[in-house]
């Protein structure tokens, strides 16, 4: 995964037409209760706003990553969004994984990071509901959530995580 800069989350393939699609849904709402014309105004105004409105949440969302990533041994043998499991739920974060390392970045409920060394894991089990289970004990564990769950299962063992 490359590095992005501020520019390119506003190029990102996804920012214009969502920002076009909730203009449009803003536009006929307002369009219902005001008038076309001004339903229209309120529609485009809002696509030209949130264009510009939603790569700046999406910079600052990703911000304490990129943060986090500058300070890591590179190179990163994984480096994925996920969600994981804290005491009270799951979070969406980050995964990251070096040769001496494995980085949890949760961005959910505050900035909170964990870093883990291979002494601290005893055993990783691929799940078959694409969870992936890291055992730290015989009853605590980080259950990992991911689309990615098999590739991230099989570069843990081919780096003797496993």
């Amino acid at each position: 995964m490359r590095e992005m800069k501020f520019s390119d989350y506003f190029f990102a393939p996804g920012v214009r037409p969502l920002s076009t699609i909730l203009g449009v849904l803003l536009g006929c709402v307002v369009g219902l209760f005001g008038g076309w014309q001004i339903g229209v105004l309120v529609g485009a105004s809002a696509a030209v706003l949130l264009s510009v409105i939603i790569p700046i949440a999406i910079y600052r969302e990703d911000a304490p990553y990129a943060k986090l990533k500058k300070t890591l041994q590179r190179p990163f043998l994984f480096d994925e969004r996920v969600r994981f499991t804290v005491r009270d739920g799951s979070v969406s974060g980050y995964f990251i994984l070096t040769e001496h390392s494995m980085v949890f970045l949760s961005l959910d409920r505050g900035v909170h990071r964990m870093e883990l060394v291979r002494e601290d894991v005893k055993s990783v089990i691929l799940g078959e509901d694409s969870s992936l289970s890291i055992f730290l004990s015989n009853t605590q564990f980080i259950r990992v959530l991911s689309a990615a769950c098999t590739e991230m299962f099989r570069v843990l063992r081919e780096n003797g995580w496993a």
